[in-house]
C-alpha cells in the first residue's frame, strides 16, 4: 500500500507541473526562475531519457506500459520488502506512469526542468517522472549495495 500511495503521489505531481508548464508556457518558451541556473524550458521528448531516440514514441509507449505492469507485479511480491524498498518502487511505478499519460495524451513527455550555468553546460531538461524514476532507481541500488554488504552503517 505505501508504493502505491507514494506512486499515486508522484502522479498527481508530475502532471500538475506538466498541465501548469502546458498552460502557461508555449513550446520551445523558457521562463527563468532562479536566473540562468533554473529555468523552465517547455520542450516535447519523443525518444527516451535525455532525447535519445527521438521518434520512436510507439517502442517507448509500449516499454512503458510492460515496465509499469512489470513494477505492479513486483510490487505485489515486495510486501515483505523494507519501507526503502517499498517507497523506491512507488517512486519508480509513479514516474513510469507520469511520463506514460504524456505518451498517450501527446505522443512525447513533456519536459520542463532546465538546470545548467549560461548556455552551454546544461542538463538536459526532464519532469518530475523523470526526477522520481531516477531518485528510485538510485535508491534501489544503494539499498542492494548495503544489503550486500558493500555499504555498512559506520
Amino acid at each position: 500500500m505505501q508504493s502505491l500511495i507514494v506512486a499515486i503521489i508522484v502522479v498527481a505531481l508530475d502532471q500538475l507541473t506538466k498541465f501548469a508548464v502546458v498552460k502557461s508556457i508555449p513550446i520551445l518558451s523558457r521562463q527563468q526562475v532562479i536566473g540562468n541556473a533554473l529555468r523552465f524550458t517547455h520542450i516535447r521528448n519523443s525518444g527516451a531519457v535525455f532525447g535519445i531516440m527521438r521518434g520512436a514514441g510507439t517502442y517507448f509507449t509500449f516499454f512503458s506500459i510492460v515496465a509499469a505492469a512489470i513494477l505492479v507485479v513486483v510490487l505485489f511480491f515486495a510486501k515483505r520488502s523494507s519501507s526503502l524498498v517499498r517507497i523506491s518502487l512507488g517512486l519508480v511505478l509513479g514516474g513510469a506512469i507520469g511520463n506514460l499519460i504524456d505518451r498517450l495524451r501527446f505522443g512525447a513527455v513533456v519536459d520542463f526542468i532546465d538546470v545548467g550555468v549560461g548556455e552551454t553546460l546544461r542538463w538536459p531538461c526532464f519532469n518530475a517522472a523523470d526526477a522520481a524514476i531516477t531518485i528510485g532507481v538510485i535508491l534501489l541500488l544503494l539499498n542492494s549495495l548495503r544489503v550486500s554488504g558493500r555499504i555498512t552503517s559506520q
